[in-house]
């Protein structure tokens, strides 16, 4: 019996995931040659044992000669058949894997916005996303007055955020999300929503357009309440604070869920994890312009660090 069909016949009976003691190829695709993808492949790479290292193959998308088989001289002989684990880094990989590996388990990171993606059923994501317990519990750290935090979120946030609100009941602090469901609302919902806020929150992959975000951080500053950034460059670019994943932690946490799964160790039934780590970005000139004074502690803790 086959790795695959261990998988498969684990999952429609009862999405209990075990796996045979070695593998014998796993393919990691990227997305593109760039920096924060690529570091995410180190950290894939990384996470793999050194007596799988000659197993493991690392291709990009872009490069594969035969898109629709996924075979060419750049897979460098890898049998299409063989492959019993993928680790897609990036959207379009995992759009990839999922297109030309149907029925092979495909561990995806780096995905802004997997719902946008047709994945498989044997596919398990690391999220983008920082559990809002962490976002919140930092970001009282630096502000401990807090006590109500305005979300701006995307349709498919929706779930996510409603049941972190479930989770809140012990907290002091209050969210209050708001659906942006149409970006030509934005203003209108910031500026109502910014009025009942101490601090103002736009969540992962809500907002893309960088003039949408400047109008965000002009807003912050009018009324004077912090903005929590979903990237570093916006925290340089005047947010209060970000509280992030690093691309190479990601893919550390990609290896060992294919690593897991390739050691027969067995995985439950969840689709996604939250990131193990994650980076705080922090802006101090914004703190000093909002009346805050960061934590020593926090400033030793940060990545990035705006003076």
């Amino acid at each position: 019996m086959t790795w695959r069909n261990v998988l498969i016949g684990g999952l429609l009976l009862s999405l209990g995931w075990t796996a045979p003691a070695l593998a014998d190829q796993i393919l990691v695709l990227s997305s593109a040659n760039l920096p924060l993808y690529n570091r995410a492949v180190n950290g894939v790479t990384g996470a793999f044992r050194m007596d799988r290292g000659e197993h493991v193959r690392v291709v990009r998308v872009d490069e594969l000669t035969d898109p629709s088989t996924g075979s060419g001289q750049n897979m460098d002989g890898l049998d299409k058949a063989a492959v019993d684990v993928i680790v897609a880094v990036g959207a379009k990989a995992a759009r990839y894997a999922a297109e030309h590996y149907a029925s092979t388990p495909i561990i995806y990171c780096m995905v802004v916005r997997p719902e946008q993606l047709t994945l498989t059923p044997y596919s398990v994501g690391v999220s983008m996303f920082v559990p809002v317990s962490d976002m919140l519990a930092t970001l009282q750290l630096v502000s401990p007055n807090l006590r109500h935090v305005g979300v701006l979120h995307s349709p498919a946030q929706r779930g996510m955020l409603q049941e972190a609100v479930k989770q809140l009941g012990g907290y002091e602090v209050r969210l209050m999300p708001v659906e942006v469901s149409d970006p030509r609302q934005l203003p209108k919902l910031a500026r109502r929503l910014v009025l009942q806020s101490d601090a103002l929150w736009v969540a992962p992959g809500t907002i893309d357009d960088l003039d949408a975000m400047q109008f965000l951080l002009k807003l912050s500053f009018e009324h004077r309440v912090p903005l929590v950034a979903d990237s570093p460059a916006l925290v340089r670019a005047g947010a209060l604070l970000a509280v992030v994943p690093d691309p190479v932690d990601l893919g550390r946490q990609a290896g060992r869920l294919a690593g897991y799964l390739l050691s027969g160790e067995g995985l439950p039934p969840d689709r996604m994890f939250y990131p193990d780590m994650a980076n705080l970005a922090i802006n101090l000139k914004t703190a000093r312009n909002l009346g805050i004074e960061v934590p020593q502690l926090l400033q030793d803790f940060a990545s990035v660090v705006v003076p």
